[in-house]
């Protein structure tokens, strides 16, 4: 009974078979018309924020940026920080400036 538990547990927690294509995942194409601008703790109103160029063709992952800067708004220390100027970034090579 005891060993029926363990397994039943570790099937419970994702120990168990898996199929193979659990271990393939596919990243979703780049949409190389997003933009973003990013903050960390927040920007200041009235500014242009500064542009930053991506390349589409070197496969520059936006979202990996946007999971950055909304990291840096969690961040305890950004109620003493104030305010930045921000950084648009922007696919150049898709989107001429």
């Amino acid at each position: 009974m005891r060993r029926l538990m363990g397994l039943l547990l570790a099937g419970a927690l994702g120990w168990g078979c898996q199929a193979a294509d659990d271990e393939a995942q596919v990243k979703a194409p780049l949409d190389c018309d997003a933009t973003y601008v990013a903050c960390g703790c927040g920007c200041c109103g009235g500014v242009e924020p500064r542009v930053e160029c991506l390349s589409c063709a070197n496969g520059d992952d936006l979202q990996a940026l946007i999971e950055k800067d909304q990291a840096a708004k969690k961040d305890p220390q950004c109620a003493y920080a104030g305010c930045s100027t921000g950084t648009k970034y922007v696919y150049c090579d898709a989107n001429p400036p």
